[in-house]
C-alpha cells in the first residue's frame, strides 16, 4: 500500500474566539497528530471555563477534512444547528466548546469522496487479510521490548493484528499521537468489515493512556452496556469496533513479529511547531493564559 502522505494545504490554522469573532489565540495543526481541547492542563488547547469538560473534544485530520468530536464532555458540541457528537471544521462552519468558539482561518480545498478498503484475497478468492495498517513504512522485523502494544482481534477471539505503539507514543511535535481507525482507505488503521463506519473512531495518546473516540460512527463505542464518546484502554479494557475487538496490551519483550508504528505519517514540506502546554499560553509564561 502506498504511504501516507499529507500536502501543505491540510496543515491548517485553529482559531478560537468570543461569540463576537474577537480572536483569542490561534493553533497551526499538524494533519498527522490530534488535538485535545479541554480544562485539563496537559490538553493541547487549554480552555479554563467552568462550562468545559477536562477532556472535552478531539480534533484530527482524515481524509481531506479537519474533525471535531465530542470525547464524552457534559457540556457538548453546538454547530448553528444545534448539538453534535462530531462536525467538520472550516472558515465556514464553527463548533461552540463552553463559551468560545472553534474553526479554522481559512477554506481548504474539497475533500475527497471516502473509498472502502476491502480485504486482500487469496488465489481461493476467500477473504485474507482484514485488519491491516495503511503506512508500507511501518516496519515487521520482530522487536525487543515492547511497552504498548495495539492488539486487533474478531469476535471469535482471533488475533488479526498486533502492532508496537512506543514508536509512535514516542514521536514529538504539536499535538498529540493518534491513529484514525475505519472502513476507508484513507484511515491509518483499516478494519475491511461493514459494521466498521469509513472512519469509526481515532485513538489518541493523553497524559498518560491512550484513548478511543468515536468520530460520529452508527453502532458506535460499547463497553459494559453504556455507549461512550470517549474510553481510555487500561489495562483489561476491551473495546468493540463493529465486530471487531481492540485493547492496548502491555507487553515486556516478544520473540514474535510486531509491526512498529513510528510516526512514518507525515506533512509533506512542513516541519511540526514546538509543543506548548496550552494554545493560550506563550513560551514558558503562564501568566499569558486566557481565562474565559
Amino acid at each position: 500500500m502506498p504511504e501516507v502522505l499529507y500536502s501543505p494545504c491540510a496543515v491548517a490554522e485553529l482559531l478560537i474566539s468570543t461569540p463576537e469573532g474577537k480572536v483569542l489565540a490561534n493553533l497551526r495543526l499538524d494533519p498527522m497528530r490530534a488535538y485535545w481541547v479541554g480544562r485539563d492542563s496537559h490538553c493541547d488547547v487549554v480552555i479554563e471555563n467552568s462550562a468545559v469538560s477536562r477532556r472535552h473534544a478531539l480534533i484530527f485530520h482524515v481524509n481531506g477534512r479537519w474533525m471535531a468530536c465530542d470525547a464524552g464532555s457534559t457540556g457538548g458540541l453546538d454547530m448553528e444547528g444545534g448539538a453534535v457528537r462530531a462536525a467538520q471544521l472550516s472558515a465556514d462552519a464553527w463548533v461552540r466548546v463552553g463559551s468560545v468558539y472553534l474553526w479554522l482561518a481559512a477554506a481548504g480545498n474539497a475533500a475527497p469522496d471516502w473509498i472502502d478498503a476491502k480485504p486482500d484475497s487469496l488465489a481461493t478468492g476467500r477473504p485474507d487479510q482484514i485488519v491491516r495498517l495503511t503506512n508500507e513504512s511501518l516496519s515487521t522485523e520482530p522487536v525487543g521490548d515492547v511497552k504498548e502494544t495495539l492488539v486487533v482481534t474478531d469476535a471469535f477471539g482471533i488475533v488479526h493484528l498486533c502492532a508496537d505503539l512506543s514508536g509512535l507514543a514516542a514521536s514529538t511535535g504539536s499535538g498529540s499521537p493518534r491513529l484514525t481507525v475505519g472502513r476507508s482507505t484513507a484511515v491509518d488503521l483499516q478494519i475491511c468489515d461493514s459494521s466498521v463506519d469509513p472512519v469509526h473512531c481515532v485513538l489518541a495518546l493523553g497524559s498518560e493512556h491512550w484513548s478511543i473516540v468515536d468520530a460520529g460512527s452508527a453502532s458506535g463505542l460499547l463497553y459494559d452496556g453504556k455507549r461512550w464518546f470517549r474510553k481510555r484502554l487500561e489495562d483489561g479494557i476491551t473495546m468493540p469496533i463493529g465486530r471487531f475487538r481492540v485493547s492496548i496490551q502491555r507487553i515486556v519483550r516478544t520473540t514474535g513479529p510486531v509491526v512498529s508504528i513510528t510516526s512514518g505519517l507525515r506533512a509533506s514540506g512542513s516541519e511540526p511547531a514546538a509543543r506548548k502546554p496550552s494554545a493560550f499560553l506563550g513560551d514558558g509564561d503562564a501568566d499569558d493564559a486566557i481565562k474565559l
